[in-house]
């Protein structure tokens, strides 16, 4: 019984109260919960309106000119791909050149696109091999950023399972070609995932150089379980989750603090997976050891960029409930979406104009500040 219908008991007869409450009191009752109900609707519609109307301003008037940093843009060296055509997997990649890029820049207002190089990366089961494609896509990238000063940056390809190859494609990339960090794949070698301890020593010398490392999803292990859905769908997201779990339990993110990382597609499926992650399967001693300040607090120190999950509004919602603004950067995906796509999604974000900004440029300003003007 309602607290309405209380107050009348100790006044009327039972028979008279139900037949007074049920033709005079309940329909006011109702009509004053539906107002009420109506009047928030229209006050959070209203909210909501109004910060995506400051959002789409902000998106027109926070630069005069570009105003995207791409974190997250793939380029195909021709020597490269002609010499690998049999590894490579998607017809998207057929026809890039960096005109390509460069008209889709102009015209969706991005200032830098940092390049890199995607699944199945330069590493084929031979560290001869390997060496000779990294050091082809990394002098290839160097040229692209000096033909056209402050439209391009690039990601540095290693071979990592070769860890001398991926010393020496650390010191080349860094010290003489000055790219703008480290790309990786986060698996290699059937499945080893980043925080394997055969890759610890690489890592230690990008903590050691203080690296922007992106990565990007790959497939190595589980590529044919649904033969009705593409690979890529699921086993890119997952491999994602995968490899950030595996950095943070196995240490590795502890032990690199300074290493900078940028997960694609904002992390994949590791938000949602945030409350099975936190405990490890460790016992309570063991993971304070690893994870001190627990599983979230770990993700939020790493960078995710929105291509492709910026489409996606319940994903989007979740990566801003999980990770600070701060962290999180534009990416477009291309070829394999176009920057317009993306773009325009991301100037639908309900954020107020400051974070909007973060997104689109003041958080990859952060990382790499040789593109401040």
């Amino acid at each position: 019984m309602s607290r309405s219908k209380m107050s009348l008991v100790e006044h009327l007869p039972q028979e008279r109260f139900e037949k007074t409450f049920e033709q005079d009191f309940a329909p006011r009752i109702e009509r004053r919960q539906r107002s009420r109900r109506e009047m928030l609707a229209m006050l959070s519609a209203a909210g909501a309106h109004m910060v995506l109307r400051r959002a789409r301003a902000l998106a027109q008037t926070v630069d005069k000119g570009p105003r995207f940093i791409d974190t997250h843009h793939h380029i195909y060296p021709p020597k490269f791909m002609a010499e690998n055509v049999e590894h490579k997997i998607d017809g998207a990649a057929i026809g890039w050149t960096p005109r390509y890029s460069l008209d889709q820049m102009d015209q969706n207002g991005v200032a830098t696109a940092i390049g890199s190089i995607t699944n199945p990366g330069v590493w084929f089961d031979d560290n001869e091999e390997g060496r000779k494609n990294a050091r082809e896509c990394n002098e290839y990238g160097a040229k692209l950023a000096q033909d056209y000063p402050r439209r391009f940056g690039m990601f540095a390809a290693l071979p990592l399972p070769d860890t001398e190859g991926s010393f020496r494609e650390i010191e080349y990339a860094f010290d003489t070609l000055k790219l703008d960090g480290i790309g990786l794949l986060t698996s290699y070698d059937k499945g080893k995932l980043l925080g394997h301890a055969q890759f610890a020593p690489v890592f230690d010398e990008l903590n050691r150089r203080k690296a922007v490392v992106f990565v990007h999803p790959t497939i190595t292990c589980c590529a044919n379980l649904n033969q009705r859905v593409t690979p890529l769908s699921i086993e890119f997201p997952t491999d994602t989750a995968r490899t950030i779990a595996d950095l943070v339990y196995s240490g590795t993110l502890m032990r690199c603090p300074d290493v900078r990382f940028i997960f694609s597609h904002g992390g994949g499926t590791v938000v949602m997976l945030i409350s099975r992650l936190s405990g490890g399967g460790l016992k309570p001693e063991e993971r304070t050891k690893v994870i001190p300040n627990g599983f979230g607090a770990e993700l939020k120190k790493l960078y995710f960029d929105v291509a492709s999950v910026a489409v996606n509004p319940a994903a989007m919602a979740a990566l801003f409930e999980a990770i600070p603004a701060s962290q999180i950067l534009f990416g477009s995906d291309i070829p394999f979406w176009k920057i317009e796509t993306i773009a325009s999604a991301t100037n639908q974000f309900a954020l107020p104009p400051g974070e909007l900004r973060a997104i689109e440029r003041e958080n990859a300003l952060r990382l790499f500040p040789r593109l401040r003007p």
